[in-house]
């Protein structure tokens, strides 16, 4: 039979320090066993790893755009630099002057390209720098869909032999989007209620929320112009109807099932 008092000294420390660690490693057991039982009945029995349900929903909405950028500018050619950069900056203040002139604000008005470059000509292997090009390029932002036919007419009359594309789009979006997010959101939570019913199963509070949004690119009115051409060399301008455009919304809601 073990006699404690028997052991010697050394021996009786070391049976004390297994006794205390052993008692420990009761004590944080016992206490991880509470905290389960506590964290069970929270969660009404369930394991601690709750279980989850994912529905999704999908909103549509159909606007007309109302804005549009359009692509214009000038090519310019010249024996020389300087007088290429003056006839090209006389043209293009004439092209801006009538823009501002229909109501365009400085702001909608963006310079989106400017080059000048040498113009060679190519004979037995050889170069002959014989002028200079100058293509700038504006961006112009119309917001009154009436007036892009006076623009793009305009633009040309005022001195413009590039005319590149036209783009339709919506402006502001943002409370369309929030039109189709409320749509897309109120189909999942109906397709989560009624499935819970069918199924046969309780919806906890929502744990997770995704949400990807989808719009038509801008439609995109390409036109042609010759360089260097004026308005007679331009064929007739297309007739700009803007159509309409969907804005779409899936959201997916997760659910805790009880």
């Amino acid at each position: 039979m073990f006699d404690y008092n028997k052991l010697p000294r050394f021996e009786q420390k070391l049976v004390l320090i297994a006794v205390g660690i052993l008692t420990l490693f009761l004590v944080f057991a016992g206490f991880n066993q509470l905290i389960g039982a506590i964290n069970d009945f929270r969660n009404g029995g369930t394991n601690s790893n709750p279980q989850t349900i994912s529905f999704s929903g999908e909103g549509t909405v159909k606007a007309i755009p109302d804005t549009a950028k359009v692509a214009l500018g000038l090519v310019t050619e010249g024996k020389d630099s300087i007088s290429v950069q003056n006839e090209n900056t006389s043209k293009m203040n004439a092209v801006i002057k009538f823009l501002k002139d229909q109501g365009i604000k400085d702001e909608d008005i963006k310079t989106s390209n400017y080059n000048l470059s040498p113009k060679y000509n190519y004979d037995k292997g050889k170069s002959t720098l014989v002028g200079y090009i100058i293509n700038q390029m504006l961006t112009v932002t119309v917001r009154d869909l009436e007036k892009i036919g006076n623009v793009l007419d305009g633009s040309v009359s005022s001195g413009a032999n590039e005319v590149n594309s036209v783009s339709l789009f919506i402006d502001k979006p943002e409370e369309l989007k929030n039109k189709a997010r409320e749509e897309a959101i109120k189909q999942a939570k109906e397709k989560a209620s009624t499935t819970s019913k069918i199924a046969g199963f309780r919806l906890g509070r929502v744990v997770n929320f995704y949400e990807n949004s989808m719009g038509e690119p801008p439609m995109y009115y390409e036109t042609m112009m010759s360089k260097g051409g004026g308005v007679s060399d331009v064929a007739p301008l297309p007739q700009i109807e803007p159509g309409s455009q969907e804005i779409k919304i899936n959201v997916t809601l997760t659910y805790l099932i009880k």
